[in-house]
């Protein structure tokens, strides 16, 4: 049969369309979402690509020619390099490696650095393919885990990061949501298995090796990769990150983040593969990556791009990409596209709706550039992730936290009060010196948690007096000895209360030190200058403060102007310096006044 005219023009773009592939290959690869580069045997950068130069802040003609090594942090050289020349040599290294590496700015980043040797027909080896994936939020959210269990407990299991913890024996005592779906089992179902349980056999004596030696002290990889199975019998690759849990000196279990590399590792097999290389990345990139001409029309689209819309390839080729968006988002790409081609300064990410083949919306992130083709013609390619899921999490998580903080709100406030039923006569002492503490804590620069922190224990901060006899509290006159006694076991008292309660600030601590002076004469510890607390000194400070402005059972108010000579008096002695410094300035320069 005759092709008609219509095949016969397709025909023709698809050929044209081959023939630009090579050099738009080159041309997506430095679009690809991780950054990637080719060293020779002496470490030397023989090419990089456009995402890696970003990363770094540099041109790519001023990383190529230079030793991969200077743009390490200086403590890593050394050990940088003597890897890399084992690893030519053919001896066993670790595949990643945690890596620091200073930006052109001087800005440090932290890296995940994978290397791969690139060998002749005769196996020699010519150098080696690497590529970078940034760590930085990862090595946050290790770091403040360590801090409590319980406080982001909820926010663990909407982490896009799998989560275990394990016993001596490899079983599980904790796995995240995010663990049981890499590994296609129930929430519940999983929390019987081992971390044996889900590893290949061909990898199970290593996990087991460096699980046990781990758990002795030995010198064994904290993060590595294996092959794991899925429930269905599936094989999937993972990458973990393990480091022992201690009671003590004694490792009772281990603490893993692992990540299912399996597209990565996919991907890495046709890396190597010459032009490839290029369009592998491409069609294996997490990220919708798509080809735009200056008319709008779609001439390229990979497979996740594909998979978005749930269109396949054939039904997006030609078409106007517009079609793909909402009405609401079509101006806003239009906007973009046109500075961006007439080579305005636009936003490098913007957010906007795309529209599936069922008609359902999904929020998606863009990152485009202005690229030639083989031809001199101006190409729009564009990088889109979809962020659907993490805007509803990010929703999510602000509404629990609202609800969070409203419920810690009111417990504290009913401790408060709780107090001060028991002494009328200090009413609303509590909230005052609260109020001046988050004042002076503002003043100073303290960070938003810091000064949520000296409110919430300053509102609570008399809380041990509940162990103080009424009849001392109330006593109009001078207090004894025995009696003072009494009021200094306050802020122990308090801390006992406290202690076991997960506020997500130290407020037991804070309340146990606010009774504490610079000079080491407070109580009940006899702590001294910077060993107490920042957020005790003020509070401390705040205290005192309120209490000599206020009436007592045994006294007349003495007014503010008495007790800030008293602050200036002692600054130094009893109080800390700088926070007499803002106290001063608030209430003369601010003119703070308490409020009735």
């Amino acid at each position: 049969m005759k092709p008609n005219k219509g095949q016969q023009k397709k025909g023709k773009i698809t050929r044209k369309t081959s023939l630009n592939n090579r050099g738009l290959s080159r041309k997506l690869w430095d679009q690809a979402p991780f950054a990637c580069h080719l060293l020779n045997t002496k470490g030397i950068i023989t090419s990089v690509n456009q995402t890696e130069a970003r990363l770094l802040g540099y041109k790519k003609e001023e990383l190529v020619g230079q030793p991969i090594f200077n743009f390490i942090l200086p403590e890593q050289q050394a050990e940088a390099k003597k890897k890399f020349q084992q690893k030519l040599a053919g001896k066993p290294v670790p595949r990643i490696n945690d890596r620091i590496l200073v930006k052109k700015d001087g800005s440090k980043i932290q890296l995940a650095v994978n290397d791969l040797i690139v060998r002749d027909d005769r196996g020699k080896p010519t150098g080696v393919y690497g590529t970078m994936f940034d760590i930085t939020d990862y090595k946050k959210i290790e770091a403040d885990l360590r801090t409590t269990e319980e406080r982001y407990k909820d926010l663990v299991e909407k982490a896009g990061i799998a989560i275990l913890i394990d016993d001596q024996r490899g079983n599980f005592i904790y796995a995240n949501k995010r663990y049981a779906e890499i590994f296609g089992y129930p929430a519940q179902e999983i929390k019987n298995l081992s971390i044996f349980s889900v590893v290949h056999p061909d990898d199970l004596k290593k996990v087991r090796s460096y699980h046990q030696g781990r758990l002795v002290g030995k010198k064994v990889p904290a993060r590595y990769e294996f092959k794991g199975i899925k429930k269905d019998g599936s094989i999937i690759y993972c990458e973990v990150d393990s480091a022992p849990l201690k009671e003590g000196k004694v490792a009772v279990g281990t603490r893993s983040y692992l990540w299912d590399i399996t597209k990565r590792k996919r991907t890495e097999a046709a890396t190597l593969e010459s032009e490839g290389l290029y369009r592998s990345i491409v069609e294996h990139s997490h990220d919708g990556i798509l080809l735009i001409d200056e008319n709008y029309k779609i001439i390229y689209s990979n497979n996740e791009l594909n998979h978005n819309l749930d269109y396949s390839s054939d039904e997006i080729l030609g078409h106007d990409f517009r079609d793909f968006l909402d009405e609401e988002s079509r101006p806003l790409v239009a906007d973009h596209y046109l500075r961006r081609q007439r080579g305005e300064k636009v936003p490098p990410r913007y957010e906007f709706n795309i529209v599936r083949k069922d008609g359902t919306k999904r929020r998606v992130e863009i990152s485009s550039d202005v690229i030639k083709d083989a031809a001199g013609k101006k190409r729009t390619v564009a990088q889109l992730l979809d962020i659907t899921d993490r805007k509803k999490a990010e929703e999510l998580n602000k509404e629990m936290m609202k609800n969070l903080r409203k419920a810690l709100d009111g417990t504290i406030n009913v401790i408060a009060l709780t107090v001060e039923a028991r002494d009328p006569f200090t009413s609303g002492h509590q909230r005052r010196v609260a109020d001046l503490a988050r004042a002076i804590a503002t003043e100073m620069g303290l960070p938003r948690d810091s000064i949520e922190a000296i409110r919430s224990a300053a509102i609570i901060h008399d809380l041990g007096k509940i162990h103080v006899p009424a009849d001392i509290l109330n006593k109009p006159s001078s207090l004894t000895e025995i009696e003072f006694n009494f009021i200094k076991v306050h802020p122990e008292v308090a801390y006992n209360i406290l202690k076991d309660i997960e506020f997500p600030w130290p407020v037991a601590e804070i309340i146990y030190e606010h009774h504490e002076r610079w000079n080491g004469s407070g109580y009940p510890r006899g702590l001294s200058g910077q060993n107490i607390l920042l957020e005790a000194r003020i509070l401390g400070v705040a205290d005192v403060v309120e209490a000599m402005a206020s009436h007592r059972p045994y006294r007349p108010p003495l007014g503010i102007e008495k007790a800030l000579e008293e602050l200036v008096a002692n600054s130094g002695r009893l109080y800390d310096p700088e926070v007499v410094e803002a106290c001063l300035m608030v209430f003369n320069q601010k003119h703070y006044a308490f409020k009735s």
